[in-house]
């Protein structure tokens, strides 16, 4: 008969060995669960915390402890009862200091008599983002309506009193359908750059250019605009460098807040254009004696059609899209805008471009 020994030594060798193992998975999975960015608390079967990481803590902006219950958490939204009886998971939202939360609750070790497992998701940014698309979508439906409901209400008066209406008349109604027709053009114009540049379908086509030609031409370009409101435009800036860019970006940045500080200046105000360089940078200010921005509205006049004064920026045209294409062909060369500005003193506006000299 063959007989099987067994030494006592293999088998201790053995067992620490998985001893071993299991430690090392046991402390993998607590490094991985105090490091994780979302919070997770597991709740026994009677309510009490047997477990949490500190990103929980931090997001529900509380202190957990042993002694805390899930009723304390989240009885105010569902009963421990009920997630012990939901056959996968349930799915709810809560506000905790302005933040958005999505929480996964799920029952765990059903067969053993477990506990309930909540896994606590920030989902603040999505919902921002989700809100500044409604708001997007609305404002373009109405940027649209807008000059549509103009173009059909004159052009309407023009087909039913054809022949009635006096020339004099008739040319003032055609004017309007043309001044309403270029506005909703700017307005797409506006909106495919800002969807070129949010893609990155937008190429750079860099060059090495004059940096003070640059400004020069687009002060040419708004020059007549300016002068037709009486505004004096000065400038100070010389001996600017060669620098490589895209010049049609960079003048775009430039044209648009120079425009903006003609359309927002009151008629025979004051806009000084100064420019200069910092070390392999350089920069560019527009400074108006405008109607300024109030310290409430700073934070988003670079948001898509956010206006300080939404009757006076219809008024002068404007699509509220501006300041957005500004943001976005600045941030193509890395450049970081500032501004200044005082109620009823004026805006100042600077750029400074990131661009090798």
């Amino acid at each position: 008969n063959g007989v099987c020994l067994i030494h006592p030594e293999g088998e201790t060798g053995q067992l620490q060995d998985t001893l071993r193992q299991v430690e090392n998975e046991r402390n993998k999975l607590d490094t991985l669960f105090l490091h994780m960015t979302d919070g997770v608390v597991a709740f026994s079967r009677t309510g009490e915390v047997i477990h949490f990481n500190p990103s929980a803590e931090e997001m529900l902006h509380r202190p957990i402890g042993t002694d805390t219950t899930f009723g304390e958490l989240f009885g105010g939204l569902v009963s421990l009862e009920r997630v012990l009886a939901v056959p996968d998971y349930l799915q709810e939202e809560q506000t905790v200091e302005e933040r958005f939360l999505q929480l996964l609750m799920a029952p765990f070790d059903r067969d053993r008599q477990g506990g309930v497992l909540v896994v606590i998701h920030d989902v603040t940014e999505q919902r921002k983002n989700e809100e500044m698309r409604r708001e997007f979508v609305a404002n373009v439906s109405h940027e649209l309506r807008t000059p549509l409901t103009n173009i059909r209400s004159y052009a309407e008066t023009l087909v039913d009193s054809a022949g009635d209406l006096p020339p004099a008349m008739e040319k003032k109604f055609l004017g309007v359908i043309l001044n309403e027709s270029d506005r909703m053009t700017h307005i797409v114009q506006d909106l495919l750059t800002l969807s070129r540049l949010d893609s990155g379908r937008s190429e750079m086509n860099m060059a090495r250019f004059d940096f003070g030609a640059a400004i020069d031409s687009v002060l040419r370009s708004i020059e007549l605009e300016a002068r037709r409101h009486g505004h004096e435009l000065t400038r100070d800036y010389h001996d600017l460098p060669m620098i490589m860019g895209d010049r049609g970006r960079i003048e775009q940045v430039m044209l648009n807040v120079l425009g903006n500080a003609v359309k927002y200046t009151p008629d025979g105000g004051h806009i000084r254009v100064t420019a200069g360089t910092v070390g392999e940078r350089v920069w560019m200010e527009v400074a108006d004696d405008g109607i300024g921005i109030p310290k409430a509205d700073r934070s988003r006049i670079f948001e898509r059609f956010y206006r300080v004064d939404k009757a006076r920026s219809r008024e002068s045209g404007g699509t509220g899209l501006g300041l957005s294409i500004v943001k976005h062909a600045a941030q193509y060369h890395g450049a970081k805008l500032e501004l200044k500005s005082d109620p009823g003193r004026g805006t100042a506006i600077a750029v400074n471009f990131t661009v090798p000299v």
